[in-house]
Parts: structure tokens; C-alpha cells; sequence
């Protein structure tokens, strides 16, 4: 696992975590939490297109992003307007990412992964709400549209906060911030529209399969919580998680488990475990930063005695997710 997969794929998940929902009419009369439950229950009721511009904590990426529903289900399309000529396509089953044979991330096309837009809010926002204060901010105007805000502040201080902007017309997201959990002052990363339009009717079928004019590989990779699990034999477990997170997602490879994804509709984080290579001696005790992304890696013994690396990756604070990576207990 490297730093440089992390700067590559840290921007593109914040792309595939965007949440765009509606709700009819009478928008000023919601509350802070309705306004939530209007964007989650019209997050596959709505196409549009746009401009948006994400700011991962390092950098900032302007993405032309499109998204339709053909028959109930989202599919996206997005594609960055300027740099190396990569085409996300997103639906409910798989993510499709080209590149261009002289593209720096050729290489590492099959360990990236994605999460589908509908996934940023949960269904259940009572579930939120015992994670999370929810409250209404001063309205903005945001891609000349006037929008509501909202914030979605933890009660605990094991995870980070957020401030979004929702059009008052269309309950479409316009605007999301991540807030330091110490200090709510400080933005780690954000995405906003710059342009905005709603697309009416259907819009074309996306295939994840076809390859873009610009690209000679493309690279499907299947949901990990649709995935088969029957046959993963688990040797061990994150012992302690941060109060509402639950198994969003899981990676076995032959048979073995290699990652658990966990998940409180907001936040994310990665758990997982290789192998130590023989080359390696000594302890690990690895941190890197990257944006809002913490990627914690130490060493530790099985049961049966053998080396391995746990690496624990997500937008959390260090005490978090070193807390996590303690707490990895291996089965005997």
C-alpha cells in the first residue's frame, strides 16, 4: 500500500461519496433534520449535470459531473476537466475507471475503489441523530442559487463534522465541508458546484465496460458489500469502533479477509491486514497524512505467531484511528 495510491484515490472517493437529493415544496418550513431526509429520499429521484469543484485538504480538482436515473437506478459519469484524461463511470453494481496508457496511475488501476453517491447520508436519520447534533446554519448563495445550511456536528469527539448547503428550490447539495471535530473553524477538504442543472427525462444508458477514445484500459471492480462473503474465513477483528459505525463493506482474497470497511453514513474507515514481508524487521509504527486522510500502519503477531502489517486508513482523527488499530484482535 502505498502514499501514492492514497493522493490518487482520495480525491476520486470524495467524487463518489457526493450526495445529490430533492424534496417538493414548502422547503423553508423544514427542519434541519427533514432537510436531510429530503436529500436522502430524492438522491435516485433526480438527473443533473454540472461543475464541481472538490478540495481534498492538498489540492483542488474541477470535475464535469453528470448524473441520470434510467429506471429507478443512478448512474454517474464524471471526469476531471483538466490534468490526465481519466472517465469515472459509476453504477449500482459496478465503477469503471480509464485511463490513458501514459497515465502515472496506469499501474495502479486494480486497487481502486469507489462508493456510490447514495451512500454519503444514511436512510435511517435517527440513526444520525444519536451520532451527530444536526442544526440550520445562515443561508449562502451557492452557484447562484440561494441555499440552506445545515450542520452535522458530533456529540463525540472520535470523528469529524460537516456543513452543508442545500438548494432551497430543489433540495439539491450544493455545498459540503468537512470540520475539524477540535475546531469546527477549520475546513479539511470540500466540494462544491460551481454550475448546476437538472436534467429532465432520462438520460443515456452508461456502460461501465466501454472504454473512453483517451483510454486502453478500463477497470471494473464490483461493490465489496455485494460481494460474496460465505467462504471468508476471519481470523481476526476490530475490537473497537466509534459508537454508530457498522460493516459497510468487506475484501477477501482467497478465501482470507484482507479489509472490513466501517461506516457511520458520514465518515469511513478502512481496517486491514497483510502479510509482513520478511524483508522487514523491527516495528512498525507508520503514520501518514494525507489531506484529512490518516493512514496508520503497525505490525503485530496472529495467533499463530506469523507477522503482519495492519493498516488502518480513513477521515478520522489520528486519536481514532490509532485507537482502532490497537484495538485489531486476532482470533485463536
Amino acid at each position: 500500500m502505498t502514499d501514492t495510491k492514497y493522493r490518487f484515490t482520495h480525491p476520486i472517493y470524495y467524487c463518489f461519496v457526493i450526495v445529490v437529493c430533492v424534496l417538493g415544496v414548502h422547503g423553508e418550513e423544514r427542519t434541519a433534520t427533514e432537510w436531510v431526509e429530503a436529500m436522502h429520499k430524492a438522491q435516485s429521484e433526480m438527473g443533473f449535470e454540472g461543475t464541481l469543484e472538490i478540495w481534498n485538504g492538498i489540492a483542488l480538482t474541477t470535475i464535469e459531473y453528470c448524473q441520470y436515473v434510467i429506471d429507478g437506478k443512478v448512474q454517474v459519469k464524471a471526469k476531471p476537466s483538466e490534468g490526465p484524461q481519466r472517465e469515472i463511470n459509476r453504477t449500482d453494481k459496478e465503477l469503471s475507471i480509464s485511463f490513458a496508457a501514459d497515465d502515472e496511475f496506469h499501474e495502479f488501476g486494480n486497487e481502486l475503489s469507489g462508493d456510490s453517491l447514495s451512500r454519503l447520508f444514511p436512510p435511517d436519520i435517527a440513526t444520525l441523530s444519536e451520532s451527530y447534533d444536526i442544526a440550520k446554519m445562515p443561508d449562502q448563495e451557492i452557484a447562484d442559487r440561494d441555499a440552506v445550511g445545515i450542520s452535522i456536528m458530533p456529540k463525540q469527539a472520535d470523528r469529524h463534522g460537516f456543513k452543508i448547503w442545500i438548494d432551497k428550490s430543489t433540495a439539491l447539495l450544493l455545498r459540503m465541508e468537512m470540520c475539524d471535530c477540535d475546531d469546527a473553524r477549520r475546513i479539511l477538504s470540500m466540494l462544491v458546484f460551481t454550475e448546476i442543472k437538472v436534467l429532465e427525462g432520462s438520460g443515456p444508458v452508461l456502460s461501465v465496460a466501454e472504454e473512453t477514445k483517451e483510454s486502453d484500459l478500463s477497470v471494473s471492480i464490483v461493490n465489496e458489500d455485494e460481494s460474496d462473503s460465505s467462504g471468508v474465513q476471519a481470523d481476526w477483528e476490530a475490537s473497537y469502533m466509534p459508537e454508530g459505525f457498522k460493516l459497510s463493506g468487506i475484501k477477501s482474497k482467497d478465501g482470507v479477509l484482507m479489509h472490513r470497511t466501517y461506516s457511520d453514513g458520514m465518515n469511513a474507515v478502512t481496517v486491514e491486514i497483510r502479510p509482513m514481508s520478511t524483508k522487514l524487521n523491527g516495528e512498525l509504527h507508520i503514520e501518514k497524512i494525507v489531506g484529512p486522510t490518516i493512514i496508520a500502519t503497525r505490525n503485530a503477531l496472529d495467533a499463530r505467531g506469523r507477522p503482519q502489517i495492519i493498516t488502518v486508513v480513513g477521515d478520522l482523527p489520528r486519536r481514532t484511528i490509532w485507537k482502532i488499530s490497537e484495538g485489531v484482535k486476532f482470533e485463536r
